[in-house]
């Protein structure tokens, strides 16, 4: 088993992507023999109404027929009218778990940092509660562009490692997958909340791996089970990932199938 816990399908207004279907992120599993990917449809960052694009995705599951399992996350807008109920009909029709996208969608995943004007709710918070109630993990990008290229037109700034402290201390019962996450940033209190806690993972999408110092103080705060292959496709290469494994202190073999108990699916 082979597990990337960090794929998409959809379309990104800044830049062309390809193999942003799930036939086209097949091709590149099976190229590289991946078993299974967590996907969620980008679209939903930008849709006002984000369950569009998981109904998108849920018609795009059903007319698949290739050999990679996917595992769907459903994006979640908390800002916008009825979103709980279009939540749960996603669990409810197969999606795996939940995705916030908190510098899209307005609003802070922090209690202190509500960066909604019109009112005072925790939105990442109800998110969470209902997560926990169904008991289905949540997925947190941090990031979808590295900032030297990003776009003027694409949001300004990463999710903090403070801002995720605020969220994860909060709500321990929640399965968290912090994918695109520098591991450099858990040096500080998000480290002891991750090393205290088994039900936080990361990904391999950020640099960092190659340096063997860096890697070693990496892993002295988050232990090797809870790191996750992830390739960020199709924004990012797969073997940028793969070789960051291969190089790293990292047991390759173990990354590879950490993902499946990060996703619930052994």
């Amino acid at each position: 088993m082979f597990v990337d816990i960090n794929a998409y399908v959809g379309h990104w207004p800044f830049r062309k992507l390809v193999f942003n279907t799930l036939s086209g992120l097949d091709e590149l599993a099976r190229e590289y023999d991946i078993t299974h990917m967590a996907v969620a449809n980008v679209n939903g960052l930008f849709y006002k109404d984000a369950n569009v694009a998981n109904l998108e995705l849920l018609r795009e599951l059903e007319e698949y027929n290739g050999a990679t399992k996917f595992v769907p996350f459903a994006i979640v807008n908390p800002t916008y009218p009825g979103w709980e109920k279009d939540a749960r009909e996603m669990i409810e029709k197969g999606f795996c778990g939940f995705e916030l996208a908190p510098r899209y969608h307005k609003y802070s995943l922090s209690p202190e940092m509500l960066y909604d004007m019109y009112s005072p709710v925790h939105r990442a918070g109800a998110v969470m509660q209902l997560a926990e109630e169904l008991g289905v993990p949540v997925r947190i990008c941090a990031s979808f562009e590295n900032f030297r290229q990003r776009s003027d037109l694409d949001t300004p700034d990463n999710i903090s490692g403070d801002e995720l402290f605020a969220l994860l201390s909060k709500y321990e019962n929640v399965t968290a997958l912090l994918t695109s996450f520098s591991l450099l940033a858990v040096v500080g209190k998000l480290g002891d909340l991750v090393k205290a806690r088994k039900n936080i993972y990361f990904d391999t999408t950020q640099g960092g791996m190659l340096d063997r110092a860096i890697c070693r103080l990496a892993l002295s705060r988050v232990p090797q089970e809870q790191i996750c292959f992830g390739s960020l496709s199709p924004f990012n290469y797969i073997e940028t990932n793969l070789l960051r494994t291969q190089l790293s202190d990292l047991d390759g073999e173990m990354i590879k199938k950490n993902g499946a108990k990060a996703l619930g699916i052994i």
